[in-house]
C-alpha cells in the first residue's frame, strides 16, 4: 500500500458513519498507531475493505512497541488479535493461530495489567483455533496446565481460569453432557466478578432441564456480565 492509497482510505473512514477524529491518522502511513488504527475502522462491517484492513494489519508485525509504555504494546497486542480474528472469520486457522500467538508471546512478555486486553481471553482464541485444526487435545492439555498453576493461587479475578473452564464447558456442551456443562460454568464463574444483578439471571439460566444443551449454555453466557466491562486481577 503506498501513502496514496492510504490517504484515500482515510478519506473513506472520515466519510463514514463511523466519524472518528481527523487526528487520530495525522502522522499518516510511517506511523504504525496510524496503520492499526485505520486497519480497524476498515475492518468494520459497514465500510468492509477487509483486505486493505489486514495488509495494514500485518505491516505492524515487524514493530517494536515502547516497552515502557503499556498502552503501546496493548495496541499492537490488539492489531494481532483482530487479524487474527478476521483470518478466522475466512477460515484462514493456520494464519489465525500464527498471529493469536504472536498477540499471547507480546502479552506474556511483560507484567502490565492492560485495561483492555485480557491474556485469557487471548489463550481461549487459541485454544478455539486449535479446536478447529483437530488439536482440542493439546489446547486441553494447555488449560490443565493453568488450572494447576492458578487454582491454589489466592487470585479471586482470573481470566486464564474463566475462559479455561469456559472452553471446557464448551467441548462438554459438544459431547452432549448437560451436568458437565452446568459444572465447569459454575467453575469457571468461579473466577469472574459477579455481583448480585446477574446472579438471579444465571440462576434462571442453570435451572434449565430441558435437553438443549447449546441454548442453556448459550442463556448462561447473556447472562453473565460482560468480561470487557470487569475489573480482573489477571
Amino acid at each position: 500500500m503506498n501513502t496514496e492509497e492510504f490517504s484515500q482510505l482515510i478519506d473513506l473512514v472520515l466519510s463514514t458513519s463511523a466519524n472518528p477524529p481527523e487526528k487520530l491518522f495525522e502522522n499518516g502511513y510511517d506511523d504504525w498507531h496510524c496503520r492499526v488504527r485505520l486497519a480497524h475502522f476498515l475492518a468494520m462491517p459497514e465500510i468492509n475493505r477487509l483486505p486493505q484492513a489486514k495488509e495494514l494489519f500485518i505491516s505492524v508485525i515487524p514493530v517494536q512497541p515502547d516497552e515502557e509504555n503499556s498502552e503501546d504494546i496493548e495496541e499492537k497486542i490488539y492489531a494481532l488479535q483482530h487479524l487474527s480474528q478476521l483470518e478466522k472469520d475466512e477460515k484462514e486457522y493456520s494464519d489465525a493461530l500464527e498471529h493469536i500467538n504472536m498477540a499471547i508471546e507480546a502479552a506474556e512478555s511483560y507484567d502490565y495489567l492492560y485495561k483492555y486486553i485480557l491474556r485469557g481471553e487471548l489463550w481461549a482464541e487459541r485454544w478455539n483455533l486449535l479446536h478447529l485444526l483437530k488439536r482440542t487435545d493439546e489446547a486441553e492439555a494447555e488449560i490443565d496446565e493453568r488450572i494447576e498453576v492458578f487454582e491454589d493461587i489466592p487470585i479471586e479475578h482470573n481470566s486464564y481460569l474463566y475462559y479455561g473452564y469456559r472452553f471446557k464447558a464448551q467441548l462438554a456442551a459438544e459431547n452432549g453432557n448437560i451436568l458437565i456443562v452446568k459444572d465447569f460454568m459454575h467453575m469457571a464463574l468461579k473466577y469472574m466478578e459477579i455481583n448480585g444483578e446477574y446472579k438471579d439471571k444465571l440462576d434462571k439460566a442453570f435451572s434449565a432441564t430441558h435437553e438443549n444443551i447449546s441454548w442453556i449454555l448459550a442463556e448462561i453466557d447473556k447472562a453473565t456480565p460482560n468480561p470487557d466491562n470487569l475489573h480482573w486481577d489477571i
